[in-house]
């Protein structure tokens, strides 16, 4: 009974997500970027990782002239995902715009194809085995 509830309510904020993520679009598509904000901010209240989400907030800060704003959301983006090359090139010409030294390292832009999803998540499941070898072994540093 538990998991059945689990999945309706996974279920539900999945399809408030979709709904949001559909309506931050038309909003952006109208030059609505005020409302496009508020819109991907819901969404990132629930779903923090939402690296699409992330990304079109930095796109309407962009349009708002809100440039920090811009920056801080994809900076945050390529964090969470260092192979975002939508964050990479936004935040390469929004450094460049503002006369700056990127904050965090772009590096070169990546071809969106390198790292495909499954060798992502093969990374991410690498990184959390060793991460679970070392707090098996001794403290975590971090």
């Amino acid at each position: 009974m538990s998991t059945e509830s689990n999945v309706t309510k996974y279920q539900i904020k999945e399809e408030l997500r979709k709904q949001w993520q559909a309506e931050a679009v038309q909003l952006a598509l109208s030059g609505r970027w005020d409302d496009a904000v508020q819109a991907n901010q819901h969404i990132l209240e629930i779903f923090p990782d939402d690296i699409p989400s992330r990304n079109r907030m930095g796109k309407a800060y962009q349009e708002l002239g809100r440039l920090e704003d811009a920056l801080a959301a994809y900076e945050q983006s390529l964090q969470k995902q260092p192979s975002n090359n939508i964050a990479r090139k936004r935040l390469a010409e929004l450094y460049a715009l503002l006369n700056r030294e990127p904050a965090i390292p772009l590096g070169e832009s990546m071809p969106a194809v390198e790292i495909s999803d499954e060798e992502e998540d093969a990374a991410d499941f690498e990184e959390f085995l060793e991460e679970e070898e070392g707090d098996s072994s001794s403290d975590d540093a971090d």
